[in-house]
């Protein structure tokens, strides 16, 4: 703090003049001491341990009961883990955590600090999902303290706090929502997840820039980050999993919000694939990795004449750089010209791509929908293509054939490098080495 030595005035900042007395360089660097209580979590043990005396039976998975949940954590919840789930207001977290708190219940006591709501509140949500709840407790309190307390008291299993953004700290200075009060309280659920050896969810509201807000400070400290994605107006649901300290990370797992809760999607083709036994212009099919898992999805473009003297780009779920990318390619060594066309690409299910073996059967659908011909979507194109129009191999193709195979596809399309690696398959396997090739099967 700056005081002016004239007057007294205080100011954050130093001033050249002060604004109280009219005094010139009367400002004086203070450094006050921060006063607050040290917060001491008890550990169970303090002392170090041998990794070869650790029991393989120590590190058993707790399974949640939400199968799609356990999948995406490597198989169920680890003891002493800290779990964030983020996404936008709306999109289900609370209810998703409120039925993986009902459904824990079971198995030990769960506490729930329903922040943002009273007791009442969420006691009625229950009814109308119709859940089963046994050792649930409901907590409608924001003080962490207080919580800790609570922990030490009457001994829990389970922690979910909704949300982080409304919690505090009553020994902290820092403001209520802001990034210091949030990086405080999530070390401090950390310490309380290691130290009491619980299992730790924490619900996180995502910015307008789609991060958990905080900014990215919330990520490095937990265990987990899980987010949930969603169109407008769908009742689909996409977890995701972006980090995963006991277990793979990158995967997804499809959920549908229904008047009974959050149900898991088994049948992914009902979402991905709407239009798979026809001939439609401007879509195909891709076969795409997420993580360890390759799932099917229908690419959508459509290629239309501008009314006005700009041309429209708009790219849903599929990288716009890369999208870019393909269009300049596809422009210069296919000879075929977007300069007065407007390109839509979309991605059905709204799901959201990264992976690069999409490229082939994405430019595929934009030529498909610019020459008006149609294509057979029984056949699967996968490659991702590289600057000079050549078809480059991808990574994991016999999982991705079995995948296909599944779905009872007739052919698919393939760089030629990845021939050597394909084992046997009912499939009519095509390989190919250009983007020019790809014109054949319009």
């Amino acid at each position: 703090m700056f005081i002016c030595a004239n007057c007294g005035y205080q100011s954050l900042k130093w001033l050249g003049k002060c604004p109280s007395c009219g005094m010139w360089q009367s400002f004086e660097e203070k450094v006050f001491e921060k006063e607050g209580k040290s917060i001491q979590i008890e550990r169970k043990n303090s002392l170090p341990f041998l990794a070869g005396e650790i029991r393989k039976e120590d590190l058993k998975r707790i399974p949640s009961g939400i199968k799609g949940f356990d999948e995406l954590l490597g198989g169920g919840l680890v003891e002493g883990e800290i779990v964030l789930v983020g996404g936008e207001p709306g999109v289900g977290k609370s209810t998703l955590l409120l039925e993986v708190g009902a459904s824990l219940s079971f198995k030990g006591k769960v506490l729930y600090i329903c922040a943002e709501e009273s007791a009442e509140q969420v006691k009625l949500r229950a009814e109308r999902l119709g859940l089963n709840y046994k050792e649930l407790y409901l907590f409608p309190e924001t003080d962490l303290l207080k919580v800790y307390e609570e922990i030490k008291r009457n001994r829990y299993d389970f922690l979910i706090v909704d949300s982080i953004q409304v919690v505090h700290l009553s020994c902290s200075e820092a403001s209520l929502g802001g990034a210091s009060q949030i990086r405080e309280c999530a070390n401090f659920l950390t310490q309380i997840a290691k130290g009491c050896n619980i299992v730790v969810f924490v619900v996180g509201h995502v910015t307008k820039e789609g991060i958990i807000a905080g900014p990215k400070l919330l990520e490095h400290i937990v265990d987990c980050v899980l987010y949930f994605e969603s169109e407008v107006g769908s009742n689909f649901r996409i977890l995701r999993i972006t980090k995963n300290r006991f277990g793979p990370a990158g995967e997804i797992a499809v959920f549908e919000m229904t008047s009974r809760g959050i149900k898991e999607t088994a049948n992914l083709g009902r979402i991905f694939l709407p239009h798979k036994d026809k001939s439609i212009t401007g879509s195909s099919i891709v076969c795409i990795m997420e993580g360890r898992r390759p799932i099917i999805v229908e690419l959508q473009a459509l290629v239309s004449k501008s009314s006005f003297g700009m041309v429209k780009r708009r790219s849903l779920g599929f990288d716009f750089n890369r999208f870019s990318l393909l269009l300049a390619v596809i422009e210069k060594r296919l000879k075929i010209n977007f300069s007065s066309e407007d390109v839509f690409f979309n991605v059905s299910g709204g799901l959201r791509i990264n992976d690069p073996s999409a490229d082939l059967g994405a430019a595929l659908a934009i030529i498909s929908s610019y020459k008006e011909k149609e294509i057979t979507l029984d056949t699967v194109f996968i490659g991702e293509v590289g600057l000079s129009g050549e078809i480059r191999p991808v990574a994991n193709i016999n999982l991705r054939i079995k995948e296909i195979e599944h779905w009872d596809f007739r052919r698919i399309v393939i760089p030629e490098d990845n021939l050597k690696e394909v084992k046997e398959s009912k499939l009519e396997v095509i390989s190919i080495v250009s983007l020019k090739e790809i014109l054949k099967f319009l």
